[in-house]
């Protein structure tokens, strides 16, 4: 099956238009697209434009195969707990470079 597509204008960016018609997800996931492409077949589509693009993605396949609009997640990412940090500190899981480690960086690292 071939995608239909369109380049149009979108926040001064070209960008492609995706059309569904006769698409299924697994066509969908094996092409690649920009956020905003995603984003934007969202809008056209009045599916949640939240998230990522693997959970756009997912949403936007389900949408394809189902016809079933799936609700965007609803999670806050929990902030990470920062200890005391060191050079021989451990880097903790879901590491966000926060301000006290670009302290570090620059106390140790830059100069």
């Amino acid at each position: 099956m071939e995608l239909r597509v369109e380049n149009v204008k979108l926040n001064n960016s070209n960008v492609k238009r995706i059309y569904k018609e006769e698409l299924s997800g697994e066509t969908f996931r094996s092409f690649y697209y920009l956020k905003e492409e995603l984003v934007a077949f969202c809008r056209e589509n009045g599916l949640p434009t939240s998230g990522g693009k693997l959970e756009l993605t997912e949403r936007i396949a389900h949408y394809l195969d189902t016809g079933e609009i799936l609700p965007a997640k609803q999670g806050k990412m929990k902030k990470p707990v920062v200890g005391e940090l060191t050079l021989s500190a451990t880097i903790e899981p879901c590491f966000v470079c926060s301000e006290k480690h670009r302290v570090i960086f620059k106390e140790h690292i830059i100069h």
